[in-house]
């Protein structure tokens, strides 16, 4: 359940070297959508390059495929990645808090026992389908306790993020932790009125999809200093 996951981040290098001075990062995202992301980026961004010597006694030639940094770049940042500094790597304890958290939050995406909700609302929010924003069922009394479960799992794991977030980042720790409580607030508003039967369930994947976006944003202009 992405909304409740706003803010969550993954600390992700190319190289996964602790003492890089950057790193690639993503409000919300995990590993496989790393992953998933850097492979479609070095696809887009391959160039080929060739190069020939003619001398007195002969040739060579040679020739390849080598990546434009540049364009790679160019590429993770239109998909809303940025490379920053990289506050996290440089804390091993902190680094150790997030991962534990990307994992458990994880966890609870893969619990079979929430399928009956991650059927209809997907946890990676973004990858919401035109389908699921214009499904216009209402809430049902079975799904209920499903949602409730899936919440206290979700509550606790938002708890664990925001204090890491204050322990371990001195600089931006306040700030991030504030956005997540700020969205978490919007994000009870809206799970209420799922449940009340005032939206749908096309409203409120929508809502969610837009609210995650909305802090997303937030949390990225926080760790930019901006």
């Amino acid at each position: 359940m992405k909304l409740q996951l706003v803010g969550l981040f993954c600390i992700l290098a190319l190289s996964g070297c602790a003492q890089q001075q950057k790193t690639w990062q993503k409000p919300g995202a995990g590993v496989d959508e790393f992953n998933q992301t850097r492979y479609a980026c070095l696809q887009q961004v391959q160039q080929p390059y060739s190069a020939a010597y003619v001398g007195r006694y002969g040739g060579s030639a040679s020739g390849g495929m080598t990546t434009n940094a540049g364009l790679y770049n160019a590429c993770m940042e239109a998909k809303g990645w940025a490379l920053i500094d990289n506050v996290i790597a440089d804390s091993p304890s902190y680094a150790a808090a997030i991962k534990d958290i990307n994992e458990d939050a994880r966890a609870v995406c893969r619990n079979p026992d929430f399928y009956a909700y991650y059927s209809w609302a997907p946890c990676q929010v973004r990858e919401t389908t035109a389908e699921q924003l214009a499904d216009r069922s209402r809430v049902t009394s079975a799904e209920k306790p499903v949602l409730a479960k899936v919440q206290a799992e979700l509550a606790a794991i938002n708890a664990r993020l925001v204090a890491a977030h204050r322990q371990y980042n001195e600089k931006q720790g306040n700030a991030l932790a504030t956005n997540i409580e700020r969205s978490l607030l919007t994000a009870d508003k809206i799970r209420r009125e799922y449940l009340e039967g005032r939206i749908t369930r096309g409203e409120y994947n929508k809502r969610r999809r837009d609210l995650a976006i909305e802090s997303d944003s937030e949390a990225m202009r926080i760790v930019r200093g901006i």
